[in-house]
């Protein structure tokens, strides 16, 4: 049976509560204009989490506001594959709003969450102005036996450019007696993990169109 977190969605929602009121009281005025940043978490949310086995460790909340153009995020999900990086479900995911730009909410700004599973697999949860979105958890690896465990998850303010992918999270993992730590820059030249059991990445791309 798959592990679900009910308080997680929960936490997300609540976050973004002020979405749909008042955009200068919103979680994502964490992030400045045109910026994918990390949301800083306060001891009450980091005491939920941690009770239900979500840490900085294996979960991630970044806050955004994307460029006045963008009607659209796409999430990928990937899998270094031959030194290839293979999307690990049919397509990606994503979701936004389609029509005139002035029929559009102000601005495209919200929370974004994403879960490391026991069985490897990946979750993403998205609230926004322009509505939620949850994926089905992708990239499970329950027989995988690993002895080393190795991540990099977006820790500074990135600067949005629409079109090109931001990588926000690298999840290594590997059967021998060491492993260097990751860089999320990585996921631009993949040679530099090879040698690794199973490496996965985890990107988020803004777009003009949806």
């Amino acid at each position: 049976m798959k592990r679900t977190h009910p308080l997680w969605m929960l936490l997300v929602l609540t976050l973004a509560l002020a979405l749909g009121a008042c955009s200068d009281q919103a979680p994502a005025a964490q992030a400045q204009e045109n910026t994918i940043a990390p949301y800083e978490l306060n001891q009450q949310e980091r005491d939920l989490l941690s009770a239900f086995g979500l840490t900085e460790d294996n979960a991630l909340a970044l806050s955004f506001q994307a460029p006045a153009e963008a009607k659209a995020l796409f999430i990928q999900v990937s899998r270094l594959e031959d030194g290839v990086w293979e999307n690990v479900a049919d397509s990606v995911s994503g979701f936004g709003m389609d029509g005139p730009q002035e029929d559009l909410p102000d601005s495209f700004a919200g929370l974004l969450c994403l879960e490391e599973n026991v069985d490897r697999s990946l979750s993403v949860h998205v609230q926004s102005t322009f509505g939620g979105f949850a994926n089905t958890p992708q990239g499970a690896a329950p027989d995988l036996e690993w002895t080393m465990r190795s991540t990099a998850f977006l820790q500074e303010t990135q600067t949005i450019q629409l079109d090109q992918p931001i990588p926000i999270a690298l999840l290594a993992y590997g059967t021998g007696t060491s492993m260097s730590s990751l860089d999320l820059q990585s996921y631009f030249t993949p040679e530099d993990l090879a040698g690794l059991d199973l490496v996965q990445a985890v990107t988020v791309t803004f777009s003009e169109t949806l």
